[in-house]
């Protein structure tokens, strides 16, 4: 059916069968970092508390009134949707060539637009989580801040109720090694923090890397080998020794945050890595959400007649943002 003679419903169908078939492309492991939420539209923003109990009971003497304890909210986040769109406009003639090949369904697949922008805002939410903000691709300033008003990655994280501070951040900022590895590991034990100061360790089991293959065969010699011959060129001195790792991490991620606000590759971010805890209980991983008011979704065409264009538009509603650092640490390499 040429475009000249097509109803609108036609046109229309072809757009939905299109735009479904972008929605259906396997999603980025980058996703699996976030807590997937659905927002209410009739708010102007989703606020997550964090809420903490105090701790311990203490010895009651007879006849005396037991210690009291409750429970507290420690800080807050508020996450406000925003609206990403895309237009692809077409010409009849154009439309008419793509047609003549089966290929007029290209021009109506304004979907992956959508999900690149998502998973774009991911990654730099990562990448560029050392910062308080950044200026996306679009020319907007991105709040990465969490509760406590620090970004997502600091040496100073403060609690609500004391006066600790907490750093998610490895010292010196060593390359990725079985001996780093137990360095964020303890991470985990020692510094995940009640709003009290109180040491709630979570488990790690994530390890997040770039896409870089070095950084993606050390994760996997670390975690897969029992006695490798060698080293990245070094020979293995404990040839036979148990991996203890090996089952520790279910989640090898290898993901594109070594980008800048356009997507460009920015090596400097390549050799970074992260551990993270990522699982279904929000008070024991990490509180990283990513929530939607408006799934991807394609409008009906738009056709000037007098031009001879039609126009394809996409658009959804979401947002990222983390209610603290507890639960993942960052190691800034070099190398």
């Amino acid at each position: 059916m040429l475009v000249s003679t097509m109803s609108i419903p036609a046109i229309d169908s072809l757009i939905q069968k299109s735009f479904v078939k972008g929605l259906e492309r396997e999603a980025s492991d980058i996703r699996k970092i976030f807590h997937s939420k659905k927002g209410d539209i009739a708010k102007s923003a989703e606020r997550i508390d964090e809420i903490d109990r105090e701790h311990f009971a203490e010895q009651k003497l007879e006849g005396q009134s037991s210690a009291q304890r409750g429970i507290a909210t420690g800080y807050h986040k508020e996450i406000s949707p925003k609206t990403i769109s895309v237009t692809r406009v077409v010409s009849g003639e154009a439309y008419k060539r793509l047609e003549a090949h089966g290929l007029s369904s290209y021009a109506s697949q304004t979907a992956e637009y959508l999900i690149d922008k998502i998973e774009l805002d991911m990654h730099n939410f990562l990448g560029y989580g050392a910062s308080t903000s950044y200026v996306d691709n679009g020319g907007f300033l991105v709040n990465l801040t969490v509760g406590d008003g620090k970004a997502l990655f600091d040496a100073t994280h403060t609690l609500k109720h004391s006066p600790l501070t907490y750093s998610n951040i490895l010292t010196g900022a060593p390359s990725l090694s079985e001996s780093s590895l137990d360095l964020a590991s303890d991470y985990f034990e020692y510094n995940v923090l009640s709003n009290h100061g109180i040491p709630e360790p979570m488990t790690p089991n994530a390890i997040i890397t770039s896409r870089k293959a070095v950084m993606v065969n050390r994760v996997a010699r670390i975690l897969g080998s029992l006695s490798p011959q060698s080293i990245e060129g070094t020979a293995n001195a404990n040839s036979g020794v148990v991996n203890v790792n090996k089952n520790k991490y279910e989640h090898r991620l290898a993901v594109a945050f070594d980008v800048d606000a356009n997507g460009m590759t920015d090596a400097t971010k390549s050799f970074y890595w992260f551990v993270a805890a990522l699982n279904s209980n929000p008070a024991k991983s990490l509180q990283a959400y990513y929530y939607s008011w408006l799934s991807p979704m394609a409008a009906p065409v738009e056709v000037n007649q007098d031009k001879w264009t039609l126009s394809f538009t996409g658009r959804a509603m979401y947002n990222l943002g983390a209610l603290s650092g507890k639960g993942i640490c960052a190691a800034f390499a070099t190398s």
